[in-house]
């Protein structure tokens, strides 16, 4: 099994009422309490980071090679070229430098599910 890392910004934005809001930013908890996901919250003050070109996944599988998933509202993109997949482990690593570590993340979160009442 790959070891799988989550990446999201926390938005204020209301989408479907507070209680959606609530019940979102909890099932978020409950998966970043895995033991084999990690959450981690880029906060606001960062301004223009990487992870602002758009959402990617890479996935390291037990018998094989790094390969990359790129997603936009058009198309989904598998990346297997390893320049490429080293070039978003790069851009990771620069979003990574600018996050919460994983548990101010899940404190973070906590407390605005907690405040859409």
């Amino acid at each position: 099994m790959a070891d799988v890392r989550l990446w999201t910004l926390l938005t204020r934005h209301n989408v479907d009422g507070p209680a959606v809001m609530r019940e979102q930013l909890r099932h978020l908890l409950e998966v970043g309490r895995r033991p084999r996901v990690h959450l981690h919250l880029v906060p606001r003050e960062v301004g223009a980071y990487p992870g602002l070109n758009g959402a990617f996944v890479i996935a390291t599988p037990a018998d094989g090679d790094d390969v990359a998933y790129l997603d936009n509202p058009l198309q989904g993109t598998v990346v297997e070229r390893a320049t490429d997949v080293l070039s978003l482990r790069q851009s990771w690593e620069s979003v990574r430098a600018e996050a919460m570590s994983h548990r101010q993340t899940l404190s973070v979160m906590s407390e605005a599910a907690e405040a859409w009442t």
